[in-house]
This record gives structure tokens, C-alpha cells and sequence, in this order.
């Protein structure tokens, strides 16, 4: 009998310490929203409930996810976008994401075969799965909707349309984008073409003003050219009737004006 007990004992608090340690194992951590998914999620949304804390034992059938809610970033692969006239650009998107507070058992229930079990992963295999396809998607539709110059010259405007776009695709998959990169690139012809057509506007640039430069200095030499001639000639009169003036002043003779305008000196003596 006391074998017995003794044995029941040991069995109790084997008991209790696996209890005790599934209890740790399925504690809700910092930052993650917990998913207890029960009867093998086959009713929705009944079978999802979120939860915190610990959860203790979990009972057959049942399974505990956990959802991070802090920001990730996102990483797609470079691809090439065509825009509407058949520009072809190269762009290498980054963005930056989190989870919506409250929409853990969304995302639990339409990604779960995506692989959830791991905490470490979720986020991961929901990029590669879902997020990151429509970032491409997003890009490769917008770029459509601009020719090859449009683009390069409305690159603030075409990310922002991107943006604005994927801002309710994301919200629609219950997460948020905070931030998006695109790091586009047109091809290294276009690059070059756009370089001499820079150029070429410049150097034309710089010859129409060169010409407005010499047609004003010519037209200046042309002002002053007729200045001078006014201005001599006006002085060649006014220093003649000066210097009459100044002779009869001066002079020691008679002077009488005659009918002809012509002045006769008679001498004083």
C-alpha cells in the first residue's frame, strides 16, 4: 500500500512538472498577438480566438500561433517593369511592414498553409507567399500607366501612385506598409540617350544665349556708334558758334553785321 502511494506520488509530480512545462511553452511572447486554434480550425471564426499569456496544456486538436506585431522588412527580387510605350526599367523594391493589432487570427486562418508553426518564420513565408508578389504586381501595373519619359521625369509621382496602391492591397491582407524603396533604373542605353539629349539641350541652350548676348552687344555698338556721330556733330556746330562769339567778344576791332551775314571788321585804329 505505501508502495502504491509512493508511486502515485512520483506520478504526480512528474505530472505536474510536465504541466509546469507546457505551460512555458505555450506562453504568448512580448510583441506577438497568440492564435489558439481549436477543433483543428475546421469552423471559422470559432476555432480562432486570440489570446495572451499562457495558455497551460493544449488539448488534442488544438494549436497555439503566434503573430509578430512589430515592423519587418520586405525584400523582393529585382525585376523589369515595361512601361506603356515598351520602356524597359529595372526595379528593386524595398518596403517596410507590420501586422494589424487585432487581425491575428485573419492571418493565421487564410496563410495558415503557408506554414505558421514557427514564430521565427511567419513573417517570412507571408512575404515570400504573399506580400512580395503584390509589391511586383503593383509596380508592374503602374508602370503602364506611364510612357518611357513620363516615368523618368514623374519617378516622385509614380512611387507615390505605387504606394498609395499597395497601402490598401496590404490593409486588405490585414498588415500595413510603412515605407517603400524602388530603387528604379532605366537601361544603360536609355541612360546614355538621356545624357546627350541633356547635353544637346544645354549646348543649344548655351548657343541661344550666346547669340541674345552678341545681338545686344551689337546692338549696343550700333547705339553708340550713332551716339558718337550725334555727339560730334553736335559739338562741331556749338564749338563754331562758340568760338564766333567768343571772337567778336574778344576782338579789338569794329564789327559790323552786314545784309550778307557776313561780319565786316573794321579796325579800330
Amino acid at each position: 500500500m505505501k508502495q502504491f502511494k509512493s508511486i502515485s506520488f512520483l506520478l504526480a509530480i512528474i505530472s505536474l512538472m510536465a504541466t509546469s512545462g507546457c505551460t512555458g511553452c505555450n506562453r504568448v511572447n512580448l510583441n506577438y498577438e497568440g492564435v489558439l486554434v481549436s477543433n483543428y480550425g475546421r469552423s471559422w471564426p470559432e476555432d480562432f480566438k486570440v489570446v495572451s499569456g499562457s495558455q497551460g496544456l493544449l488539448s488534442h486538436g488544438t494549436d497555439l500561433y503566434q503573430v509578430p506585431m512589430f515592423e519587418s522588412q520586405g525584400d523582393p527580387a529585382a525585376i523589369e517593369l515595361t512601361a506603356r510605350d515598351a520602356g524597359v526599367f529595372t526595379v528593386d523594391p524595398g518596403y517596410t511592414y507590420q501586422a494589424i493589432r487585432g487581425k491575428g487570427k485573419d492571418i493565421v486562418y487564410h496563410y495558415k498553409h503557408l506554414g505558421l508553426t514557427d514564430e521565427n518564420t511567419i513573417l517570412d513565408n507571408i512575404e515570400s507567399g504573399i506580400l512580395n508578389k503584390i509589391v511586383i504586381d503593383s509596380y508592374r501595373e503602374e508602370a503602364r500607366n506611364f510612357t518611357t519619359d513620363s516615368l523618368m521625369n514623374n519617378l516622385n509621382k509614380f512611387e507615390k501612385n505605387v504606394f498609395d496602391t499597395l497601402k490598401h492591397k496590404f490593409e486588405a491582407k490585414y498588415f500595413t506598409i510603412n515605407t517603400l524603396t524602388s530603387g528604379l533604373k532605366p537601361p544603360a542605353s536609355m541612360s546614355e540617350a538621356i545624357e546627350r539629349r541633356n547635353n544637346a539641350k544645354q549646348q543649344a541652350e548655351q548657343v541661344k544665349n550666346e547669340l541674345e548676348v552678341s545681338k545686344m552687344n551689337l546692338e549696343k555698338a550700333k547705339i553708340d556708334a550713332e551716339t558718337n556721330k550725334a555727339r560730334t556733330e553736335g559739338l562741331s556746330e556749338k564749338n563754331l558758334t562758340e568760338k564766333w562769339i567768343e571772337a567778336i567778344r574778344t576782338t579789338q576791332n569794329r564789327v559790323i553785321i552786314t545784309d550778307g551775314k557776313t561780319p565786316v571788321i573794321l579796325s579800330g585804329n
